[in-house]
Parts: structure tokens; sequence; C-alpha cells
């Protein structure tokens, strides 16, 4: 702090003006901090290019996967034996890695559009199966046939059946694992549809498969446009456009419009009673997660966000979903949701997986499904502070009802009406270990703000008191030195 050249004035300056420095920038952050340090972490938080938390935006941010069950119908030969009731078999899972990236991106503050590209990889490792698993399922083709001619009158009916008939209707369908899921098949029906060009049914193609050209497709999906933050930061990661409107067209009045989150982003600004909502674009509607309870792990809090019998519910519930429920088609019992509006009006319905949170109607008709919470349930963990998920999980199954249907020969003589499980698809993800690091540290950036103030409040004190003593007793470095030249000097002035 001082050399042999500082006088004892000079000492004094460097030791009291040091001191206060410290002691102050101490006081600042012991008493100040956290006021300045949540302004500033606020406003980095709007979405940018080149901000803080684009990269962590634009690409996927931690590990996501995507798990997939499929369903084997394992007798179908006996689908008009009374007695014996269709028995289903999940197989799986078959998980991919899920890896998304956002592109064509649109700023128009205080709102972004992007397509979102995604890329899977099948990783057997943590499989439970072979993508050349063989997998028998109903021929929901000619389900959907038969469901869609029930509108006409009985001599169109019987054209609908010898259709069927002669262009490949059946009763059951057999595929690898492969097929159901990426690569796709040929179905000849969906030909004999395709080359038919009409606009009530509008099928593009006569491959089919789950996923089918979705992998490494940035348009599958459509675009989205999602609030920034920009402005009000209560918004940030709200959809408000999907393929460029602000209703999917499907459901009528607010059950179709489009909002919530797409599950990457999510608004810091939460009430703890607020249900945390989720759009789903290939089920062209929204989804909400209700609070569950409060959770504090490694010292930082979340919330924990669950699915509940009003996640899926028409009305029965909750009076403001009963628009989920169309005129023109049956309404479902509670926990069950019509899919058929975006999937060609079929006989599609999708649930929590094994009918859980449904009503036992759904069950009743076939063997082999065990509802499990544990197992079924949808839930996000996440720091409100941030919006920060800490672990998401995601769920849903795709059934297709089979019923009896005196003008259509595969189907006239069905012993039970039933709800056959298709496949469940389970998406999950959790922050790695960087991003934890990241996230805990940001969180308590304002303790340790606080006590390294009242480290440095405490030196500086010391330090003062040091000067203090050391100036009291005449202890600083030479000043007996300077005393005795000053004294010497007065003495040969006197003289």
């Amino acid at each position: 702090m001082c050399c042999n050249c500082c006088s004892v004035r000079q000492q004094k300056i460097w030791v009291f003006s040091l001191g206060g420095l410290i002691l102050v920038f101490g006081i600042f952050l012991a008493t100040a901090w956290p006021a300045v340090y949540r302004p500033w972490l606020r406003s980095i938080m709007p979405l940018s290019p080149g901000s803080f938390i684009y990269k962590r935006w634009v690409t996927t941010p931690v590990p996501l996967y995507s798990s997939i069950y499929l369903f084997n119908w394992t007798n179908p030969e006996d689908l008009d034996t009374v007695g014996v009731k269709p028995n289903f078999e999940q197989l799986g899972p078959y998980v991919f890695s899920d890896y998304k990236v956002k592109e064509d991106l649109v700023w128009q503050q205080p709102e972004v559009t992007y397509y979102g590209k995604r890329t899977w990889h099948f990783l057997p490792d943590k499989s439970n199966g072979s993508l050349d698993d063989v997998v028998v399922a109903p021929h929901f083709v000619s389900l959907t046939a038969a469901s869609y001619s029930r509108q006409f009158r009985h001599i169109l009916r019987k054209v609908m059946n010898f259709t069927l008939s002669r262009e490949g209707g059946d009763s059951k369908m057999t595929h690898t694992a492969g097929e159901w899921l990426f690569d796709g098949y040929y179905e000849s029906l969906l030909d004999f549809v395709e080359q038919l060009h009409s606009p009530l049914l509008p099928i593009y193609d006569s491959n089919f498969s789950w996923f089918y050209e979705r992998n490494n497709s940035k348009t599958a999906e459509g675009n989205f446009t999602v609030h920034t933050g920009h402005g009000d930061l209560s918004q940030l990661g709200d959809i408000m456009l999907w393929k460029g409107e602000n209703h999917t067209g499907f459901y009528p009045g607010e059950c179709g419009k489009v909002n919530g989150s797409t599950g990457e982003l999510w608004s810091p600004d939460r009430r703890w009673d607020q249900p945390t909502t989720i759009f789903l674009p290939d089920a062209a509607r929204f989804l909400n997660l209700f609070p569950r309870e409060n959770l504090t792990i490694d010292g930082v809090d979340f919330w924990r966000y669950e699915s509940t019998n009003r996640t899926l519910d028409n009305g029965q519930l909750s009076p403001d979903t009963k628009c989920f429920c169309l005129e023109n088609r049956e309404c479902p019992r509670n926990g069950v949701l019509d899919y058929g509006p975006p999937a060609f009006n079929g006989p599609f319905y999708m649930s929590h997986p094994h009918f859980y949170l449904t009503d036992e109607l759904y069950r009743e008709n076939t063997t082999g499904l065990s509802p499990n919470a544990s197992e079924h349930g949808m839930h996000v963990i996440m720091e409100p502070t941030l919006g920060i998920p800490l672990d998401l999980r995601g769920q849903l199954m795709i059934s297709v009802r089979v019923q009896r249907d005196e003008a259509i020969d595969f189907f006239q003589n069905v012993s039970y009406d039933h709800y056959a499980p298709l496949f469940t698809m389970r998406m999950h993800g959790e922050l790695d270990e960087d991003l934890t690091k990241l996230l805990k540290l940001a969180l308590n950036a304002p303790l340790i703000g606080q006590l390294i103030g009242i480290g440095l409040l405490l030196i500086g004190i010391i330090i003062i008191l040091t000067g203090v003593f050391v100036t009291k007793n005449q202890k600083w470095y030479h000043q007996h030195r300077s005393t005795e030249d000053t004294s010497r000097k007065a003495n040969l002035a006197g003289k």
C-alpha cells in the first residue's frame, strides 16, 4: 500500500481513502444490490438477436427426448367373437433424441415469427424394442371412411362399402414400428382417395406414418409468432399467431383461440394460482396444467404444475371448455378430447395414456390397459422467478373408435364397440448440470452480492479503525524519524 518514500500524510490518505471506498462499496452491495440486480436481470430477459436468452431459445437448450409407445392388437381374429374383448399390448418405448432449431426468423418487436425444424434420431440403447417390431392396429383408414359415410343416404353407404372392399379396406393393418413412426408405408385406400382430388377429402399422399415426412422438416408444424417480452415481460413466450392466424378455425370461440406457450419460453411474471397453458399445434388446441405443490430442490424453489381432470375437459367441469364439443359430432366424456377436427374428421380421440383420468367407459370393452398416476400424467416443474423449467413431461395418447356398422362388411359383426389405443407420444426434458449451475448462480446472485458487501463493509471498517489506531498511537511508518527531523530543523532554526 505504501512505500519507503511515502510520507505519513500520504500513508493516511491511502489508508483512509481505501478503507472509505471499500466501506461505501460494501454498504452499497449489502443494502442496494438486490434492488439493482433484479431490474438488470429483467432487462436482459426480453428476446432479441444476440440477447442473453437468444442462444438458449433458438436451439433446444436442454436434452429433449421423444418416447413413443405403440399398441399392438393381439387378437384381431376375435373382433367378431362374443365374450372376447380386444386386447392391446403396449410396445416400447421407442426413444428418439428430439432436437429443434428455429429458422427464417422475422423480427417485428415485440414479436418474432419463425419455423421450428425438428430432427429425431433413434436411440436403440434407450429404447425397449426394435424398429423392426411388428405391430397390428385397427384399420383406421377404413374406420374413418365408415364414420364419414354415416352422414350419407343408404345407397351411398352401399357404394362406400363396395369401394372399401375393392380398394383395400380391412379391419386391421400390420406394419413394423419403423413404418408406423417415420418411414411410412403405402396404403392403397389412401392412393384411391388421393386420385379423386376431392376438396372434401384433402389427401395428398398415398403413403402414411404417424410422423411421415416430419423428420428434418421445418414446415410440418407451421410457423409461430411469439411475444418477445419487450414492453411487457408478462407476455414473454406467449404465442400470438399460428400459421399467421390468431384462431385455429377448428373449434369455435375461445376454444379455437391461439394462446399459451410452445413449452420453450415462459414468462417470469407468474402467479402461483395461474395455470400453465401449452399450445399443441398437432391438436390445434391448448391444454392447461394446474398448480400442485411448491418444491425446494438443491436450495432452489420450484412450482410443480400437473394435468388434472380439468386438463382434457369438454365442459363437464369447466363451462368455458364446452366449445370443444362440436354440434355435428358426438361430445366425448370428461378426460377424452375429440381429435377428429384436425384429423380429417375421423373417429380419433386424445387422452392421457391408458385413458388415465377418464370415464371407465373408455376401457370397459378392452383389455391390456392399466392407467397409473405416476406414469401417465403430465407435469412441468418450473422456477417462477426466471420462468425456467427444471423438468418437463408431456404425453398424450391417440385412439380410434371401433363401432359395429351394419352397412360396412368389415365392421357389421363387431362384438364390442370400443376405443382402440394407437400410440402414445411422450416428450421429456430436464435441465443439464451446466444450466442448473447457471440458474442457481442467477438466483443466488442477490444473496451472494449481499454477503460480499457485508464482507467488504467489515474490511473497510477494519482498515479505517486500524488507521485511527495507528494515528492515535503515532505508529505510521517512519513517523518517529519524521518527528526527529522536524525537531532537528526546529533546533537549528532556533540557534
